[in-house]
């Protein structure tokens, strides 16, 4: 639930009731994420019931009453603070309770923390992109009624608005990684729009050259100069970052631990100035050399082994397994490498059966989960959000909303969306769907898989059924899977 649409006053009074009322209170305090209270008399206090007030969860540890709220903990202890009249303390170290005790972490729980690091780094920008993305779809609406003209001053107005939020997505989402990471966000953005200044943009165009497409024979090869520029002699790789979000996780996350130590080892007296300008000499070469060409380097990486495994005799087995996978393959960005192998592909089959195919199957998917989720949410602002992240999928092909605000959030609806996408894409296999042309999947690019040579429908045809067939799926999925419950407990969680 929102913050805003809490009650804490109601939430803090029920506690207070349900504890045996004010006169059993014999002390209250809170750590980063419990209220603790400690009671006269424990035999009066309602556990059970406590829990039942929308909280994470409750418990006693001894004598002590520990309520489990989350991220809106300084606010409910306020609100308690005023209905119970108990003395106001200071927070305690949440480490007191051993079940709390930082410990380490295994592999597979830092692998597993990694999706909802990087979820939780997008979700508080999911406004402007929200925004972005349904202005987008309105004017593309009201181009193809033929409500106004394609060349209308204010619809090319309206085009580079609602390109901004994106173009500059790795500036937005450096300031929320800034809040995930604890790191002082005018140091985080800057380090984004260092990925995104125009300079360094025709710097990274250059270097990595260009292949336009070429309908009908070979595309056509700019060469680069094969580097954006130098920094410390150490060439700087040539990849655009303007749309992505790992690059950006990446250096806010290592910033992170920079200025930690350079926090601990520069006296207070000259911090305010050294500690940004060594953090910023420190990450310069980090992100530029180092970790922003990460996510460039693996999805080249990433392109080549998808053209290798397709050119085998197995390759048609991999498009619903491609399919099934492509949500993850959004999330990391690698998706924007794909067009070397939708050309590759292309070029040798005379069409594209599984980049096209995969992107249209994953943007309706996503939209009939996010619709099964709006259908079944009792809270007003998920279904609000859910309905807005199903128009913006299935109208304008905009999935980060989607994506960052409910499959991946709620993982049951991602699950049914991934397996909605591989029934799709067996489909696909089967009847040898392929686009011949490119484009953004989205309700107007459709016509993508009309064959231009002879006009044949047949792929069109084929790739709605497969839409259709995928997203009956993922909706009847979401609905049987998609707790509310459960996903009142991840919103209390932040």
């Amino acid at each position: 639930m929102a913050k805003q649409e809490k009650d804490f006053g109601a939430l803090a009074a029920s506690i207070v009731e349900l504890i045996g009322g004010k006169d059993n209170i014999a002390h209250a305090a809170h750590c980063l994420t419990r209220l603790r209270i400690t009671p006269k008399d424990t035999s009066l206090v309602k556990i059970d019931d406590i829990k039942k007030l929308g909280v994470i969860g409750a418990q006693m540890i001894g004598d002590q009453v520990q309520v489990i709220i989350g991220n809106d903990i300084n606010e409910v202890y306020d609100a308690f603070v005023n209905v119970s009249g108990v003395a106001r303390e200071a927070a305690i170290d949440e480490n007191l309770d051993p079940e709390l005790t930082k410990k380490k972490k295994s592999f597979k729980e830092i692998l597993g923390s990694i999706f909802p690091a990087i979820v939780s780094c997008v979700f508080p920008i999911l406004p402007a992109l929200l925004a972005c993305g349904l202005l987008q779809a309105v004017m593309m609406l009201l181009i193809n009624l033929h409500i106004v003209s394609a060349d209308s001053p204010t619809v090319a107005t309206f085009t580079w608005v609602y390109n901004v939020a994106y173009y500059f997505l790795p500036v937005l989402v450096a300031y929320a990684a800034s809040r995930r990471f604890n790191v002082k966000a005018a140091m985080a953005i800057l380090m984004g729009l260092i990925l995104v200044y125009p300079d360094f943009v025709a710097l990274c165009q250059q270097g990595a050259g260009a292949t336009i497409p070429n309908p009908g024979g070979p595309p056509t090869i700019i060469p680069g100069t094969g580097n954006a520029g130098y920094l410390f002699g150490l060439p700087i790789y040539p990849a655009t970052y303007s749309n992505t979000i790992i690059p950006a996780i990446l250096t806010v996350f290592v910033m992170s631990y920079v200025e930690k130590v350079l926090n601990k080892f520069i006296p207070k007296i000259v911090r305010f100035i050294f500690v940004p300008l060594l953090e910023l000499v420190i990450m310069l070469p980090l992100t530029l050399l180092v970790l922003a060409p990460i996510g460039a380097r693996l999805s080249e990486a990433f392109a080549g082994l998808l053209i290798m495994l397709f050119n085998t005799p197995f390759g048609k087995i991999l498009v619903p397994i491609f399919c099934a996978i492509y949500p993850y393959i959004v999330i990391t960005g690698m998706h924007f490498n794909l067009m070397a192998v939708a050309m590759a592909i292309g070029g040798r089959y005379g069409k594209n059966p599984i980049t096209h195919p995969a992107g249209f199957l994953f943007q309706y998917t996503q939209a009939a989960a996010c619709l099964a989720v709006a259908f079944k949410a009792k809270n007003a602002e998920r279904k609000s959000m859910a309905f807005s992240c199903a128009f913006s999928d299935a109208i304008p092909g905009i999935s980060e909303p989607g994506m960052y605000g409910i499959t991946f959030k709620y993982k049951k609806s991602l699950y049914a969306a991934m397996i909605g996408s591989a029934v799709g894409g067996i489909i696909c296999a089967l009847l040898n769907v392929g686009s011949y042309a490119g484009g953004p999947p989205n309700i107007f690019t459709f016509p993508v898989f009309i064959n231009p040579q002879n006009g044949s429908m047949t792929d069109l045809r084929n790739m709605v059924i497969a839409v259709i067939v995928a997203a009956v799926v993922t909706f009847a999925l979401t609905m049987v899977f998609y707790k509310d419950d459960e996903a009142d407990a991840i919103d209390a969680q932040g």
